[in-house]
């Protein structure tokens, strides 16, 4: 009898053996090893030349999403910036007090610092609160700059308000060409807090003009913030001919010689902002 269920037990654990032996080894897609080309980061199947790659395709699709909605956020900060700004100036008015976060109050306010005083709201323009300590030549010789017109009417230099364009015109021109033009250099140099040198030039005769149109509002704000008040006969960037240039004097349009030893103007920067 012992002996019969020893041999029971051995045919039973033969049969538990082979059984097992016969299991069918999974496939490796089955698995989820579905990439037949192998992927940094992902794992590879351990009987065949699969890898799984759901894992990481996930991560790098999350990671492009990622960026794409960091992007987009940028976007929109940026946006909300530009707005803000917009928003600080819509409210403007000639004879504001510009600040040099390029906000504006008529009311001086004490956290800010003033740079200058707005003249033109339509093009947001403004004058600095300081202009040049002495009168200056427009150029301390005589020549005419290539690429400026030659404006010989007093009705049509009131429309010149290419002052941004006058300046760097006539800067590039006489770097080029070995010329002095004080004027300019002035200008060109000028520069606050919030504002570099070269963001500032000087004004076309229209711009000139439009800021004489003004004058009283602005020496009043002016004298609020401890600028410079005084404003006589100013230099404009318009140009008459090769050896005289616009100027205003007492509000009206005049042309002088650029280059005269004994009569020379002073200068304002302006600036777009």
């Amino acid at each position: 009898m012992r002996k019969f269920l020893l041999y029971s037990s051995a045919l039973a654990l033969l049969s538990g053996v082979a059984e097992a032996a016969c299991i069918q080894t999974p496939s490796c897609s089955s698995l989820g090893y579905s990439s037949s080309s192998s992927c940094s980061g992902g794992t590879k199947c351990p009987w065949g030349n699969y890898w799984n790659c759901d894992a990481i395709n996930k991560i790098n699709s999350l990671n492009t999403q990622i960026t794409s909605l960091t992007n987009k956020i940028t976007t929109l900060e940026t946006k909300v910036n530009e707005l803000s700004k917009d928003t600080a100036t819509v409210n403007c008015k000639i004879g504001d007090i510009l600040y040099s976060d390029m906000s504006c109050n008529t009311n001086v306010v004490a956290s800010k610092t003033p740079i200058g005083v707005i003249f033109d709201i339509t093009n947001k323009l403004a004058i600095g609160l300081e202009q040049s300590p002495t009168s200056l030549y427009w150029s301390t010789t005589e020549f005419d700059v290539p690429g400026l017109s030659n404006i010989t009417s007093s009705s049509a230099v009131t429309a010149d308000w290419q002052g941004k364009k006058n300046t760097q015109i006539v800067l590039e021109y006489c770097k080029a060409n070995g010329k002095s033009c004080p004027a300019f250099e002035y200008v060109n140099s000028y520069k606050t807090e919030g504002t570099s040198a070269g963001d500032w030039y000087l004004p076309a005769f229209g711009e000139l003009n439009a800021i004489y149109d003004n004058v009283d509002v602005l020496i009043i704000t002016l004298r609020k913030v401890g600028g410079v008040s005084w404003m006589g006969s100013m230099w404009s960037s318009s140009e008459y001919s090769d050896g005289e240039a616009w100027y205003i004097y007492d509000g009206s349009a005049r042309y002088h010689k650029k280059d005269d030893y004994y009569f020379n103007y002073y200068v304002r920067p302006v600036l777009a902002f």
